[in-house]
């Protein structure tokens, strides 16, 4: 990492994730406590993932085209920066007393357009900030360091949100924000052999743009596998919902909201290690990413199973934390395969696509499965069935001859560069 960090624009880019993640979490965690304490469901509390996901997957392909049209840094600045005026309104609201759900939902939503754009860009900026060699690497350093901001946040919050206001949360948030854009924006790449293709393009009307990147991933097999995975994926990660988990809490283990805390702050603690671990073994994700997604889509249903059927606490965090490597090791090896085998110019029209697809489902599978404990089905049961999602996506992805053969290193020596 320390290599890393001698990279002055990957420095910023990495303080700038590392400063916003902990605002975004603690005002996340400060929202969802508060929904669910004032209104005691489920459905309602899932409603503030609703507003965050839908206007991603509205908004998603259109964001595509402009991350790969547009420098990525003024798209990422400038997300941040509509972010804070909107977490200014909220702001304003809460002090006046004039806050209600639907203000929430409302800015919310507009939080969440900002990240269709905001995402894509920061996956697709890496490949041009360090070179192609040490991307799993980067990789691994950034999830480390999302995963720990997420991680200390949510122990943080759970905590926080009993001794602290919610203005207090939203302000913090506000501030990172902030902080977020003057880093990036000082970052410094010149105009890029992508940024100079994208100029000659732009005469192109931006709706064919959209449909030049749904094609060139439909005829990307490595890329549409590792896609199409990624949505499938997250037909059983809507049971991992703040809401859904905060019932399997209190439902199934009779705990207090502060072990709903700690289970998410020992996941993302888990996912740093697993980030750790996957920057120490780089070398082995660039020789077999593919069978690396395949094994650890196994062990997320594996491990589901043993979290729905446990009735203890401990055991629940002990899971909780597995999960992090898991989940690290895959993601890591996902985002350095597309990173290193699509198109720079394509790299934000695919990630928007993923990011749309999976969106979608997400919301519509948490929303499903809030509404089924609404209804009386047993918290249990809804966990045995994500298991079996998660099952289901591993023989989806070992069925895949393109996955199981992919190696990073070949497409190196096929793609040489330094991405800079």
């Amino acid at each position: 990492m320390g290599k890393l960090l001698k990279n002055r624009n990957f420095a910023l880019l990495w303080t700038a994730v590392l400063i916003s993640g902990i605002g975004d979490v603690l005002y996340t965690v400060g929202i969802m406590v508060t929904i669910f304490q004032t209104s005691g469901s489920a459905l309602q509390t899932a409603g503030v993932m609703a507003a965050t996901l839908l206007p991603i997957f509205l908004l998603s392909p259109v964001a595509g085209a402009i991350v790969d049209r547009h420098s990525r840094r003024r798209v990422m600045v400038t997300a941040d920066l509509v972010r804070a005026t909107l977490v200014s309104l909220l702001l304003v609201f809460t002090w006046s007393g004039q806050l209600n759900l639907w203000l929430i939902y409302l800015v919310v939503a507009g939080l969440g357009a900002m990240t269709a754009f905001y995402t894509p860009a920061r996956m697709a900026i890496l490949p041009a900030i360090v070179r192609r060699d040490e991307l799993a690497r980067a990789n691994g350093v950034m999830s480390g360091t999302v995963q720990g901001t997420q991680a200390f946040g949510y122990i943080l919050g759970g905590f926080l949100v009993v001794w602290v206001s919610l203005q207090a949360l939203i302000l913090l948030d506000l501030l990172t924000f902030l902080a977020s854009a003057a880093l990036i924006s000082a970052i410094h790449l010149g105009v890029t052999e992508r940024e100079r293709r994208a100029q000659q393009a732009s005469d192109v009307p931006l709706w064919q743009s959209v449909k030049d990147g749904a094609r060139y991933l439909r005829h990307h097999e490595l890329a549409r596998t590792l896609v199409t995975m990624e949505w499938l994926e997250h037909v059983p990660h809507g049971v991992w919902t703040s809401a859904l988990m905060l019932v399997f809490v209190e439902q199934a283990l009779n705990a207090e909201p502060q072990v709903w805390g700690l289970q998410n702050g020992a996941f993302y603690t888990g996912v740093m290690l697993g980030a750790v671990l996957a920057t120490a073994v780089s070398g082995i994700i660039m020789r077999w990413p593919g069978r690396i997604i395949i094994v650890n889509a196994f062990l997320m249903g594996l491990l589901t199973i043993v979290y729905a059927q446990t009735g203890s606490v401990t055991v629940t965090i002990v899971i909780s934390v597995l999960y992090g490597p898991t989940f690290a090791l895959r993601d890591v090896a996902q985002n350095t395969l597309l990173q290193t085998s699509v198109d720079e110019d394509k790299l934000g029209r695919v990630y928007s696509l993923r990011e749309m697809g999976w969106n979608v489902v997400f919301l519509l599978s948490g929303l499903t499965y809030a509404a089924l404990v609404d209804v009386g089905v047993p918290i249990r049961a809804i966990y045995m069935l994500a298991a079996a999602g998660y099952l289901l996506t591993a023989v989806y992805a070992l069925s895949s001859r393109a996955l199981r053969r992919s190696r990073i290193g070949a497409i190196l020596e096929v793609v040489p560069g330094t991405g800079q």
